[in-house]
């Protein structure tokens, strides 16, 4: 059973200069599609024409007919762009030719499916060299999506094949699947032009979506919001627009000199204008050479043509006929979309190279021969069609990067709400690894990643200075040029993992044993010794140098060391104490308290028989670690201080 039949059709010519496309549209139409008097003039196709037809079941449907001379296949790209059916023309008098090729390969390459042939110019060629030409034909599209086509006998002038062209177009309009436009309306715009009292016009084919009248669109790469003031549809007025309709758009706000063909009109917010665009590009089986690392290319999606570079990401060198995964850096920012189909040409000579889908935007320039880059291009890839999986991976793609939730939309193309229920979905499974306090997202592969570098950073401060017992988060950030926010991500990682551990805000890594020489270890030891010897009168760390006949260096790095393990407590400023005459003291803080109430500060010294020199700064630490709030001159005990007492 044919599916529902479409309201409206695309259907585009292709073929070498001279060979008919603008005559055969005429005697189709009654409208030459050469508009401009220079292309007259000339008698080729410079720009991109456009002609109505409508079939006997009532469909209208756009001919585009697109210029075949090779200095201008920018153009033709550009009238490719939204076609739903092909017409091949080739003339009868003379055969297959360089642009009939490269047509058929740019149609290829750009996502055509379906279309059929017209034998041109039969009345300029004897009947046999007309069949000689049919069976090269037969050849020339032998494994593509030409093969098996019809190939219709025509002579435009003389009005022969005319009917058969016609019943052919009907029948293949018939059977064209409508267009789905419920995602993101999207149109890359191919001309923009002033109408005297209405102002701004664009026009060309939606790739994606629906517009009404009085919708708010943007005009990319420009960054201009507009307003939908009017809407044609193949030259009629409508209330509406949609994929694959030949759509012109009355505009406000926007001065039609600043849009340049490779401009796009979009729903906002849901596109941005890229320099990196990640790929499968395929290199043309009729190119002779391989394709070696890097080219010079001109890059064609939809309207554009920018200069750039095409790095091969997974291979050294690419054969002809072969496909391999890319970035293409651009010189300009383009607009793209997942799955868009694309056309890469050499920068010099102007040749075609290939091309492929698009599978994303980055905002870095990708390293060669990186495996965890390579999955996930591939796994975009294989995802385009499941948007929960290419969310992940394009979450995945940002590396170690915390991705804005808030960006998503724009990477995925997909409404906010929507693109937030996945990414609920996929922390809550596990697959994404929310960033505390912000936000922002991180795929757990890149968190697995993220922690072995901070491991690493971790080691590397051990090795440089092994004294301290660890090292805090701004340090590790810091060595590791990496945003605390998400190095705290990795850090909870290894947490988790036993591979760190934490005391107070100094992380330490487990593994790092080295460090200590024997004599450090025996110094360490006399000064743990002369510490919980004298409590609350210990002396200063010039004296213990002194005593122990030690530089006051390698004195202040041992009473750092032990500090770190906690074993002795800094107060304040040159006064250390020894982790026993701590707890004895804050043994004697509680028992007062539970006993009396609070803990007058002055009373503090006579329960611990020490100074204000020790008193001041003790209470304060027993506020700090939570033990304590003071009150006036007092203390009490802190509402759930029984977890301070539990941590010894």
């Amino acid at each position: 059973m044919n599916p529902a039949p479409v309201l409206r059709a695309i259907v585009g010519t292709a073929g070498h200069i001279d060979h008919g496309k603008s005559t055969l549209v005429k005697a189709l139409t009654g409208t030459d599609p050469d508009r401009f008097p220079e292309e007259r003039a000339r008698g080729m196709t410079i720009d991109i024409g456009y002609a109505e037809y409508r079939t006997r079941d009532g469909v209208d449907v756009g001919l585009i007919d697109v210029p075949g001379h090779e200095r201008f296949v920018r153009n033709m790209v550009a009238g490719a762009s939204g076609m739903d059916l092909v017409m091949l023309v080739v003339a009868a008098d003379d055969g297959v030719m360089p642009q009939t090729r490269e047509h058929l390969e740019i149609m290829t390459l750009l996502g055509l499916r379906r279309g059929f042939i017209c034998l041109t110019k039969v009345d300029k060629a004897p009947a046999d060299l007309t069949d000689l030409v049919e069976e090269e034909l037969r050849d020339f599209t032998r494994g593509t999506f030409l093969e098996g086509a019809p190939i219709l006998h025509i002579s435009a002038l003389q009005g022969t094949g005319m009917d058969a062209l016609r019943a052919t177009l009907d029948d293949m309009v018939r059977d064209l699947a409508p267009h789905d436009d419920s995602g993101v309306f999207r149109m890359p715009i191919q001309r923009s032009f002033t109408v005297k009292g209405h102002g701004t016009v664009v026009t060309g084919i939606p790739v994606s979506g629906r517009v009404a009248q009085g919708g708010s669109l943007e005009v990319l790469p420009l960054g201009a919001a507009t307003r939908v003031r009017g809407i044609q549809v193949h030259h009629q007025q409508a209330d509406a627009a949609g994929a694959g309709q030949r759509t012109a758009l009355n505009i406000s706000d926007v001065d039609y000199r600043s849009i340049t063909r490779g401009a796009v009109i979009a729903e906002a917010g849901y596109f941005s204008a890229s320099q990196m665009v990640e790929a499968r590009f395929r290199l043309l089986s009729s190119i002779h050479e391989p394709l070696r690392g890097t080219a010079n290319i001109r890059f064609h999606s939809g309207c554009a043509e920018v200069m750039g570079t095409l790095v091969l990401l997974d291979t050294r060198d690419l054969a002809p006929g072969e496909d391999a995964l890319v970035q293409l850096r651009l010189d300009e920012p383009v607009v793209v979309a997942p799955g868009d189909h694309y056309l890469v040409r050499l920068a010099s000579p102007e040749i075609t190279l290939g091309g492929g889908l698009v599978l994303g935007e980055t905002r870095f320039r990708f390293k060669r021969f990186k495996e965890w880059i390579h999955e996930n291009l591939e796994g975009k890839e294989q995802s385009l069609l499941d948007r929960e999986r290419y969310l992940e991976y394009v979450v995945r793609s940002e590396g170690l990067h915390p991705v804005e939730t808030e960006r998503l939309p724009l990477l995925v193309k997909d409404a906010p709400k929507a693109t937030a229920l996945l990414v609920e979905k996929l922390v809550g499974t596990g697959c994404l690894v929310a960033v505390p306090g912000r936000r922002e997202v991180l795929h757990r592969d890149m968190v697995a990643r993220g922690a072995e570098a901070a491991l690493k950073a971790l080691l590397e401060l051990h090795r440089g200075d092994h004294y301290p017992f660890g090292f805090s988060l701004l340090s590790i950030a810091s060595a590791m040029k990496h945003p605390p926010h998400a190095v705290v991500v990795f850090l909870a990682h290894l947490l988790e993992a036993r591979a760190v551990e934490r005391q107070e805000e100094q992380f330490r890594a487990k593994s790092f044993a080295g460090g200590m020489s024997q004599e450090d270890r025996r110094i360490a030891t006399e000064i743990a010794r002369i510490l919980q010897e004298t409590g609350f009168a210990a002396p200063i760390p010039q004296d213990l140098a002194d005593s122990l006949q030690r530089p006051r260096k390698r004195i202040d790095n041992i009473l750092k060391l032990l500090t770190g393990r906690g074993e002795v407590v800094e107060l304040d400023d040159n006064v250390f104490v020894h982790m026993d005459a701590i707890r004895t003291a804050r043994d004697k803080l509680v028992a007062h308290c539970e006993a009396h109430g609070s803990m007058p500060s002055n009373t503090m010294k006579d329960v611990i028989g020490a100074t204000r020199k020790y008193v001041i700064p003790l209470l304060e630490y027993f506020d700090k670690v939570g033990l304590t709030v003071r009150k006036d001159s007092e203390r009490r005990l802190k509402p759930g201080f029984e977890r301070v007492l539990a941590r010894d």
